[in-house]
C-alpha cells in the first residue's frame, strides 16, 4: 500500500460518490482524483469521522460554502468518510442539503488507510487535510486526532501559498491575500 508522503506523489483512487448534479439515485457517481491531475486542477481531499454527528457538518457545510473560492484558484474538493453512500445520500437530503462538490464513500478503507488517517479500532477516519499539486505532489498535510474541527479558511490560505509558491514567489510567515511577498 503507498502512503501518502508531503513532497512525493499522492496516492490517487478512484471511488464511489455522491456527485453534485442529478437528484436522488441519480447523483452516484465516481471522483477519479487521477482525471482531476490530469486536468491540471489542485485536489483539497478532506476526511471526516462520521455522518450525522455534530462537528462534522459544520466544517462540512463551510467547505461547502466556500467552494466557489476554492474553484477559483484551480482546485477540486473532495469530502471523504467511511460511511455508505447511502449514509450520504440520507444526511444530504436530511441536513446538509447536496454539497457543491464530491462527496466520496471510502467503505473499503483503502483510501483512508493510505492518508494515514484510518483509526482501526473503530473502522473511521480521523479529520484529515491533504493538499495535492495539480504535478500529484503532496503539498501539505494535515492530521487531528479528537472533537475540534479544522479552519477551513485555512486550508484555502494554504492552497493559495502553495499556489504562490508554485509560481515562483516567496510566501512568508503570516501571509495573508493580498499582502506583499518576499523579495528575492
Amino acid at each position: 500500500m503507498i502512503e501518502a508522503k508531503v513532497g512525493e506523489p499522492a496516492p490517487l483512487f478512484e471511488m464511489d460518490a455522491l456527485m453534485p448534479n442529478g437528484e436522488g439515485l441519480d447523483r452516484f457517481g465516481t471522483v477519479d482524483m487521477e482525471n482531476i491531475i490530469a486536468e491540471g486542477k489542485w485536489i483539497v481531499l478532506y476526511f471526516y469521522p462520521l455522518d450525522f454527528t455534530f462537528v462534522c457538518p459544520t466544517e462540512i457545510r463551510r467547505f461547502n460554502e466556500i467552494y466557489p473560492k476554492f474553484k477559483e484558484l484551480g482546485a477540486e474538493v473532495i469530502a471523504v468518510s467511511t460511511d455508505s453512500l447511502f449514509s450520504h445520500l440520507a444526511w444530504q437530503d436530511q441536513e446538509l442539503g447536496v454539497l457543491q462538490h464530491p462527496h466520496a464513500s471510502d467503505k473499503a478503507h483503502y483510501v483512508s488507510e493510505a492518508y494515514g488517517v484510518l483509526d482501526d479500532e473503530k473502522g473511521i477516519s480521523w479529520r484529515g487535510t491533504f493538499i495535492i499539486a495539480p504535478n500529484g505532489i503532496l503539498k501539505h498535510m494535515s492530521i487531528n486526532h479528537g472533537e475540534g474541527g479544522r479552519n477551513v479558511e485555512e486550508v484555502l490560505r494554504t492552497l493559495e501559498v502553495f499556489k504562490n509558491e508554485i509560481e515562483g514567489k516567496l510566501v512568508p510567515c503570516g501571509w495573508q491575500p493580498g499582502t506583499d511577498f518576499l523579495k528575492k
